[in-house]
């Protein structure tokens, strides 16, 4: 990283330009933490402006012009196995000052020459800090950089919640009033920005923030209208919590589970570490899941008798609500179709464990069924069933439901081969054969019915098997 900022202060002086480092990176070099992407101000003091496009090939990287009318650029530059992504704002002779003015929060509106921060010279007194976030850094506070800041830019409500719970700061408290009464709601902000920051907070621990953002100053209604219904929404049974508490609870019982564990095991944070886009993995779709797995509640709510409601279906009732979502904020189609699964399924590990126990061809079709979901789908269920039991004060039921949890997690883990794709004795051809008929959905379900018929112990030969596809034949085709 040293090299490339070396080489752009070099360009930057050349031209008769100064260059600070500014931002989030200069503010997380003060805290002692370790910056990701750089943030720098380019202030042109003569003609002509650098060259990004001749820097950036130097650098074998990629330029992105963001804003070339405001002088907003971004190279992506190549770095050991990774790449170090460096935002430049070309500002005029002057200007500096002004522009630290209009930033988000005082914490990030701090600049510092390059060249001493390129000679380590990282002391206060040599940052410039019209605004006093210094003291702001020293105090832990997120202050706003003036009364107008979220109505310039919305987002900055949910980026306020989200720098106070990554680096254990509070909100100032005018700066929360100034997000409360803000005439721009954050639903008006651009699909992909809000799930970007969104998603950087489910990177967090992300419930106590959730909590504070829709008990506080009810952002979190903004961007999930959908959970409003379930607020207040009596559900009885097994549930002391009305719907939205419970769905709270299920990701704080989660992010429980997640952290006391260490990620529960190797597998499964390589499940939910996994990337399923080129840049966003499977843990912020998850928590999304947690809050979303019972929307459908507020549509197949039925009042049994005795102070105790039904809600079956809603599993499959949530899965639109969690699709309109996704589109939303702009997930991908991969996103959306996991954010589904896992919101349609949720109930399908409890209704296995209720078998009680589960026979193995109930497991191997719950498996088959989720497919590659299945870890999330038991790890959702869990934290749903822990949310209800531990409210109620049933610790047993909890403790019992996490130990067929977890035997089921190791089944898919160490079994999966066997349990959800049992070598089959017979393929389709040979059905056919045995039948004599054309490939059709019958070949399909006894195909199916084989394999159950093997799990089961009943089929064990080739021999087997042909008789057993000519028995199931005969009465399906009579």
């Amino acid at each position: 990283m040293k090299k490339l900022l070396k080489y752009i202060n070099e360009v930057t002086a050349a031209s008769g330009s100064r260059v600070y480092i500014v931002g989030g990176c200069l503010r997380d070099r003060l805290l002692g933490r370790s910056p990701g992407d750089i943030d720098l101000l380019v202030e042109v003091l003569a003609m002509p402006v650098p060259d990004w496009q001749a820097v950036t090939r130097r650098l074998n990287g990629t330029l992105v012009i963001l804003d070339e009318g405001r002088g907003l650029y971004r190279l992506v530059v190549p770095a050991g196995g990774g790449k170090i992504q460096v935002d430049i704002d070309v500002v005029a002779e002057g200007t500096l000052a002004g522009n630290l003015k209009q930033r988000d929060f005082t914490i990030n509106a701090l600049a510092l020459p390059l060249s001493g921060y390129l000679n380590g010279e990282l002391k206060e007194d040599k940052v410039i800090d019209p605004l006093g976030g210094l003291a702001d850094l020293r105090a832990g506070l997120i202050r706003a950089c003036g009364p107008d800041i979220i109505d310039d830019d919305p987002l900055r409500a949910l980026r306020a919640f989200r720098l106070a719970a990554r680096l254990g700061f509070s909100i100032e408290p005018r700066t929360m009033e100034i997000i409360r009464h803000s005439s721009r709601p954050v639903a008006g902000c651009a699909g992909e920005r809000v799930r970007d920051e969104l998603n950087a907070i489910f990177e967090l621990r992300a419930a106590p923030v959730i909590r504070r953002m829709d008990r506080e100053v009810e952002l979190l209604e903004q961007i999930l209208p959908e959970i409003k219904p379930l607020k207040e929404l009596d559900q009885g049974g097994y549930h002391v919590d009305d719907a939205w508490e419970h769905s709270l609870k299920t990701l704080e019982q989660f992010e429980v589970l997640w952290q006391s564990t260490g990620g529960l095991n190797d597998k499964i944070a390589e499940y939910l570490n996994g990337f399923i886009t080129r840049s966003r993995t499977r843990l912020p779709v998850f928590k999304m899941a947690c809050l979303l797995h019972d929307v459908g509640k507020q549509f197949t709510r039925s009042y049994a008798g005795n102070g105790k409601y039904t809600f079956y279906g809603h599993h499959p009732a949530g899965v639109p609500v969690a699709r309109a979502v996704a589109e939303r904020l702009k997930l991908s189609g991969c996103e959306k179709e996991v954010l589904a699964a896992l919101v349609g399924g949720h109930m399908d590990p409890l209704f296995l464990y209720k078998i009680a126990p589960p026979t193995p061809v109930a497991v191997r079709r719950f498996f088959k069924r989720a497919g590659e979901e299945a870890p999330g789908l038991l790890l959702l269920s869990l934290a749903d069933i822990r949310s209800s039991r531990l409210a109620a004060g049933r610790e047993q039921e909890a403790e019992a439901y996490a130990a067929f949890i977890q035997d089921m997690l190791q089944r898919y883990f160490n079994e999966h081969d066997i349990i959800a794709y049992s070598q089959r004795l017979l393929n389709g051809h040979e059905v056919c054969a045995l039948l004599g008929i054309k490939p059709s959905p019958l070949v399909r379900r006894v195909l199916e019915s084989l394999v159950d018929a093997q799990v089961e112990g009943k089929v064990k030969t080739k021999a087997e098997a042909e008789a057993f596809v000519l028995r199931m034949g005969s009465s399906s085709i009579s």
